[in-house]
């Protein structure tokens, strides 16, 4: 069965057309529109609205010093990680779902989330121990710098624990390893609760914001501690466009073409591992996202692995954007983390894929 989005135009009678990409141009324009389009309502839209032209002068610098703020130091920042944030789980869920051949494999499902969770809350105990201050908040700037490090080694171990005991007979078992990641990051979940109850202090507000998956207050230094991951990350995604489209056919074929997959299948989990809890470390799980966007996408390219990656980076950008904006707006003068909504968003889409599993 041919994809129309991949497949080229016959030569015509009157010489050779030139190849059409219309439909992948389409596709990637409406994408990036209304990417733009959600950071544009994320930086408008508010417990107060403004208006474009306010906008707009405070992006400039030409309105008052209250206006600059909102757009500057508030809303642009928060609207800028939250895109990135959503760039980061929707292409680890696109490389988990790919690794494992599994629709329902997703950073918050397989467990990995819930493990970058536990090592960076313990980070934040240590840390906190280490230098302790009386001021619950004064420490962020040191989680900063080093969660997104000790979150993705909680990740790695989890991910490597999960598809190990997700092997059946040496091959990779689509259910045993999501019902593996399941039990796993349940377990996670107590750990890291009984981890906060054991702490007991005035810190745990500021740590059970975060696991809530919440992009209040984000601020420049957040953007700037997640963008070098990010960077790393989309590269990792660039070096296995090829190795991932030989993977999707069976292990022998793969191996008769040369491709060294034990390596790749390693590299690939330490890339999708790296993005899902580098953006852990900053904000905190935000869920099914990497479900929902990777099922989209090849709903939309079809087989094109090319236009499945640029599609996740920009839906994914789009999908957390858009989630965020809902949790603050919908509800004013309370705020509903990004995590939170994405859940509900996310829920009801997974229940409709396990029921459509063999």
């Amino acid at each position: 069965m041919t994809n129309p989005v991949t497949t080229p135009p016959r030569a015509g009678r009157r010489g050779i057309r030139l190849p059409s990409t219309s439909p992948v141009a389409t596709l990637l324009l409406t994408g990036g529109l209304c990417l733009v389009l959600v950071i544009l309502g994320g930086v408008q839209s508010g417990a107060v609205d403004l208006t474009w032209p306010q906008v707009w002068a405070g992006l400039t610098g030409d309105s008052s010093q209250h206006i600059q703020r909102v757009v500057l130091e508030l809303r642009l920042p928060r609207t800028l990680t939250g895109a990135i944030i959503g760039i980061h789980f929707a292409l680890s869920g696109w490389l988990l779902q790919l690794l494992s051949r599994n629709p329902l494999a997703e950073a918050g499902i397989l467990g990995i989330s819930a493990g970058a969770s536990l090592v960076a809350v313990l980070a934040f105990i240590i840390g906190d121990w280490m230098v302790s201050s009386a001021n619950p908040y004064s420490n962020t700037s040191f989680a900063l710098q080093y969660l997104p490090l000790f979150a993705m080694v909680g990740g790695l171990v989890t991910a490597l624990a999960v598809y190990f005991l997700g092997l059946r007979h040496g091959t990779l078992s689509p259910v045993k390893m999501t019902l593996t990641g399941a039990v796993i990051a349940g377990m996670l979940h107590a750990l890291t609760t009984g981890a906060l109850a054991f702490w007991g202090h005035a810190h745990t507000e500021l740590v059970a914001q975060w696991l809530a998956g919440s992009l209040y207050g984000a601020e420049w230094e957040h953007l700037r501690a997640l963008l070098p991951w990010t960077l790393i990350g989309l590269a990792g995604v660039g070096l296995l466009i090829r190795p991932l489209d030989v993977m999707q056919l069976d292990d022998q074929h793969a191996r008769t073409l040369g491709l060294g997959l034990n390596r790749w299948r390693a590299f690939a989990l330490l890339i999708a591992t790296l993005l899902a809890a580098s953006a852990v470390g900053v904000v905190g799980p935000v869920g099914f996202i990497g479900l929902l966007i990777p099922h989209i996408c090849r709903r939309l390219a079809g087989a094109n692995l090319p236009v499945q990656l640029v599609l996740c980076v920009l839906l994914g950008g789009v999908v957390a954007v858009l989630a965020d904006l809902l949790g603050r707006t919908l509800f004013v003068p309370y705020e509903v983390p990004v995590g939170v909504v994405s859940a509900i968003l996310g829920v009801p889409f997974f229940l409709y894929l396990l029921s459509h599993q063999p």
